[in-house]
């Protein structure tokens, strides 16, 4: 005759162990009524819920399902787009503030009156045009010098309305104004926009002496730009001996891709 379930040694050997385990738990559980022994019995407790606590953040990740992995996905997908955003906006914050401070520097160091902007808008590559925040209602008249930095001429002032204004970048086809080599007064010529980011500078005395290097600045002498103000840097001289006149390359000192902040300087002799 077969044994009941309860009386087979696989039973037994499970009731035993089930036994001491009941039984280990409650040998603790006495020790901790003992007084010297409550900090041992608080230790082991605090172990166990530790342990306890790790299992199940494990359980937890290995069993989670696709679902609730890709809200985590996306919820730190979109913290990441957040935080890409406001790093981009701190660092236009810090290149703007950058912008403003040489101006400023500038005005203090040449006492200078004039108009402080923003570029709003950039034309096609072609036209080489922005639009800036001031117009005639801010006091912005045609033919005004538009400057960055630490006084490089940014272009001229084309078109005004009452709250904006176009300006023509130097290396604009159509951009011509009178310049001079910096320390070399006698030495003058017209510096035209070309295509790409390089000027040329025409109508220079054959005997002048131009080394690759020399600063192009603007003359004054057209009555509407003032004197003084950095247009670029001579690349390339082009002579023709039998020639009145010779050439040079004049390439820009500022990316006008890069500025945002710019100041606007009324003509020498405002238009009529």
């Amino acid at each position: 005759m077969p044994r009941a379930w309860y009386t087979t040694d696989r039973a037994q050997s499970i009731t035993r162990r089930l036994g001491a385990f009941l039984g280990v738990i409650l040998v603790v559980w006495l020790l901790s009524f003992v007084p010297f022994l409550a900090p041992v019995y608080h230790g082991i407790r605090s172990a166990v819920y530790a342990v306890s606590s790790i299992l199940g953040r494990a359980t937890a990740r290995l069993f989670a399902n696709e679902t609730s992995l890709s809200a985590q996905l996306a919820v730190c997908t979109d913290r990441l787009s957040i935080e890409t955003v406001k790093a981009a906006a701190v660092d236009a914050n810090a290149r703007e503030a950058e912008e403003w401070r040489t101006l400023f520097g500038y005005i203090q160091r040449n006492q200078t009156q004039g108009i402080a902007a923003r570029i709003i808008a950039r034309s096609a590559p072609t036209s080489s045009t922005v639009i800036i925040d001031r117009g005639a209602a801010d006091g912005i008249i045609l033919h005004s010098a538009i400057i960055i930095g630490e006084g490089v001429l940014y272009g001229t002032v084309e078109s005004v309305t009452e709250t904006s204004s176009v300006v023509r970048l130097t290396e604009d086809a159509e951009s011509a104004i009178a310049g001079a080599i910096l320390g070399k007064r006698k030495t003058i010529g017209i510096v035209k926009g070309q295509e790409g980011a390089l000027l040329s500078m025409d109508f220079i005395p054959q005997e002048t002496l131009l080394t690759i290097g020399d600063v192009v600045v603007t003359s004054g002498l057209d009555g509407e730009i003032p004197e003084g103000l950095v247009i670029g840097t001579v690349s390339e001289v082009v002579a023709t001996p039998s020639a009145p006149f010779i050439s040079a390359v004049v390439a820009l000192v500022h990316d006008p891709r890069e500025w945002t902040s710019v100041l606007v300087i009324p003509p020498v002799i405002p238009p009529l």
